[in-house]
């Protein structure tokens, strides 16, 4: 059974919409206004809309669905999820982590095609020399690393 659940963050200022079937979280999306009919019913959603209102909520308490991903996707998806609220990782460091010391591109790649993001905290995987990318924007990066209290305003590189 899919289910969807979205809400408005004030914080991100757009729509976030997530996605479950049997009660695992296959996709989390960002839109505009009007962009998602469904409101806020499941679990997941409603934990994810207390994170972004600054809660301590402990989004990796929810199963995700990586199963479309390669060995390797998974792999890096996987070790993100350990990355603790307030706490970075580099790419290079997670290569190294997952025994491809040279694969710092390659971790970035799985992750700019991470499907939940938040609940596999993407987010918190930061290039050497600064914040590195984002699927959802660099802004939306830093928003969410102050909101874990990672960086300040007025700093790039949250290192």
């Amino acid at each position: 059974m899919t289910e969807t659940g979205c809400f408005y963050s004030e914080y991100l200022g757009r729509f976030v919409s997530v996605a479950l079937s049997n009660d695992v979280v296959c996709q989390v999306a960002l839109g505009a206004a009007g962009s998602f009919n469904a409101r806020t019913t499941t679990a997941a959603a409603k934990a994810l809309e207390r994170y972004l209102k600054g809660e301590n909520v402990d989004l990796g308490t929810f199963q995700v669905d990586l199963g479309n991903r390669s060995a390797f996707e998974r792999a890096v998806l996987q070790s993100v999820r350990g990355i603790p609220r307030g706490s970075t990782a580099t790419y290079s460091g997670l290569a190294a982590l997952l025994g491809k010391p040279k694969a710092a591109r390659a971790v970035g790649n799985a992750l700019h095609h991470n499907p939940v993001p938040l609940f596999v905290p993407c987010h918190r995987v930061v290039a050497a020399s600064g914040l590195g990318g984002f699927s959802w924007g660099v802004d939306i990066k830093r928003k969410l690393l102050l909101l874990e209290g990672v960086c300040s305003q007025s700093v790039e590189d949250p290192l």
